[in-house]
């Protein structure tokens, strides 16, 4: 009798030691932030426009418009790669597909661009096809206020057994600067980052995956099962949340 007791009692510690990621993630309420999701997206890369209007947000694998405040979603293309960043020049869109380079100041750029698009993301054609040049790039995951700060991800490793060419690749901060300062922005979401946009109200887009991080040690925990894109916006102009 005794052992079936003991039994029971290991049965019942070991299923309380489980940690379930529940197939919907608790729904999302901050006064300062709003979720928005691609279903099945799996990472959520480039954003471009804002949300009140159109919105473009390039995936794992494919660039998404919505025109309804993230309800409804329209694919416009698929890359089976992803979209570092859209460039745009004047009244053209330019999609950017590597993020490998740096600049003279040690920065990540996006570059390489073999698409363009000249009405928002709804249709895209390839360069070549007019002899326009794809080499174009920009500062990747990086953005502007003024010329005096500027909001970036900072990218988080930790050596693993001590070697720095092999790293542990922790949860991503997002990292204000400003007149040579610097200071991490708190955030009420625990994602992985990828990527920053900033609309013309100053909101912030922040895109994220569906990838899970400790608040204390910044390790993986797991991963949402649902598999959105995630795009976390500001929901008002992020100096408010900075100053």
């Amino acid at each position: 009798m005794k052992l079936f007791r003991t039994i029971a009692v290991m049965m019942v510690l070991s299923s309380c030691a489980k940690k379930e990621v529940p197939d919907v993630p608790p729904i999302f309420n901050d006064p300062n932030w709003t979720r928005v999701e691609i279903a099945g997206g799996r990472e959520a890369h480039a954003v471009y426009g804002d949300i009140d209007d159109t919105l473009m947000v390039s995936t794992l694998t494919e660039i998404y418009q919505t025109t309804d405040k993230g309800k409804t979603w329209k694919k416009t293309k698929v890359n089976n790669q992803p979209i570092y960043g859209f460039l745009s020049v004047k009244d053209t869109i330019f999609g950017l597909q590597a993020n490998s380079l740096k600049d003279k100041a040690n920065e990540k750029l996006a570059t390489f661009s073999q698409y363009f698009s000249l009405d928002k993301g709804f249709t895209w054609d390839r360069c070549a096809k007019y002899d326009i040049s794809e080499e174009r790039s920009q500062e990747y995951a990086v953005v502007f206020l003024d010329y005096q700060t500027k909001i970036k991800i900072k990218e988080n490793l930790e050596p693993i057994n001590g070697n720095p060419d092999h790293n542990y690749i922790l949860k991503s901060d997002i990292e204000v600067l400003k007149n040579g300062f610097s200071e991490i922005l708190k955030v009420p979401f625990n994602n992985q980052l990828t990527n920053l946009h900033l609309d013309k109200l100053g909101r912030l887009y922040v895109s994220a995956t569906r990838s899970i991080h400790d608040k204390n040690t910044g390790k993986a925990l797991a991963a949402e099962k649902n598999e959105p894109a995630i795009i976390y916006i500001s929901k008002k102009n992020v100096r408010e949340l900075i100053d």
